[in-house]
């Protein structure tokens, strides 16, 4: 049995591993893939010392700052269900079962699916979730983003490196989001055009995108827009579809903590990142919350 099992290894997770293991707690983490979300960012300029890297690079100091402390990671996990046992817990997966004193859940979040007719059967066909993997796939094309928020921005700017023409489907009358500047570099970019005040309503294609179709806000206007990608940014929800009758969650799925301690409504159940109802959704953020659920657990358990 282990002390603590960290699920997730994002910037949280890595960080309660990180603060764990130099609290000599013998520990596990649990993950699909290292990393998380972090690994499709593009460049990162908002983590502290180390400005302009790629989000794989980061990924891999994080990596390698585990490595170095001997931290056991076990990758392609799957958590199924977390059962009490005990005043300890059993984690079940889609590779066997461990068990440990306590737990601490840095699962983030998941992409958000387009839900409109041709957006499932053209997922891989044209219709991609991350752009940071796929666009280079796109050099030369027409490709449109849905969604203008951060990361609909984001994934705009990124294209331009490749894409020819990029529309941008925005829902609100202007752009909205954190980072002004690239706001403006976006709208003064020749490649992208930006459509304000609409939503997508159809995906159209034969064995690969071919187009898309969207309405204006309070209009019956519909029109095509010819492309042979759609990259999708509408946002995400936490994964925390396994915990649902664990601990408590919020009406947005995400888990209820104790702001000072991190700790779930589970006694010996702790959470830090973009799963939990923290505000603020930063990795940097999540570095921090993930140290302060290691601190947390480690006093949890010195106490049990």
């Amino acid at each position: 049995m282990y002390d603590l099992i960290i699920i997730g290894a994002g910037p949280a997770g890595l960080s309660a591993a990180v603060y764990a293991t130099r609290k000599k707690l013998n520990l596990l983490v649990l993950t699909n893939d290292v990393g998380g979300q972090t690994t499709e960012a593009h460049t990162v300029d908002n983590y502290l010392g180390i400005p302009g890297l790629l989000g794989v690079e980061l990924v891999e100091k994080f990596r390698e700052h585990a490595k170095k402390l001997k931290v056991e990671i076990k990758e392609s996990i799957a958590v199924e269900k977390i059962v009490p046992t005990d005043g300890n817990f059993a984690v079940k997966t889609n590779q066997g079962d461990w068990e440990a004193k306590a737990i601490i859940i840095t699962t983030g979040k998941r992409y958000r699916k387009l839900e409109i007719p041709g957006a499932a059967e053209f997922e891989g066909k044209g219709i991609t979730y991350c752009a940071s993997c796929d666009a280079p796939l796109y050099a030369g094309k027409t490709v449109a983003v849905v969604g203008a928020g951060d990361a609909g921005q984001d994934a705009a700017w990124q294209l331009t490196k490749y894409a020819k023409k990029i529309y941008l489907l925005n829902r609100y009358p202007e752009l909205r989001g954190d980072d002004k500047q690239i706001q403006e570099q976006i709208k003064n970019h020749p490649k992208i055009e930006i459509i304000n005040e609409c939503y997508p309503v159809e995906v159209k294609g034969d064995k690969f995108v071919k187009g898309l179709i969207y309405q204006r806000n309070g209009s019956d206007q519909k029109r095509e827009i010819a492309a042979e990608g759609i990259f999708v940014e509408i946002g995400s929800v936490p994964a925390s579809k396994f915990l649902k009758d664990v601990v408590k969650l919020n009406e947005r799925g995400e888990i209820v903590i104790d702001l000072k301690t991190n700790a779930s409504s589970v006694p010996g159940i702790f959470a830090a990142g973009d799963v939990t109802d923290v505000t603020h959704k930063q990795m940097i953020v999540a570095a921090g919350e993930g140290a302060k659920a290691a601190l947390a657990a480690y006093e949890h358990l010195k106490n049990k």
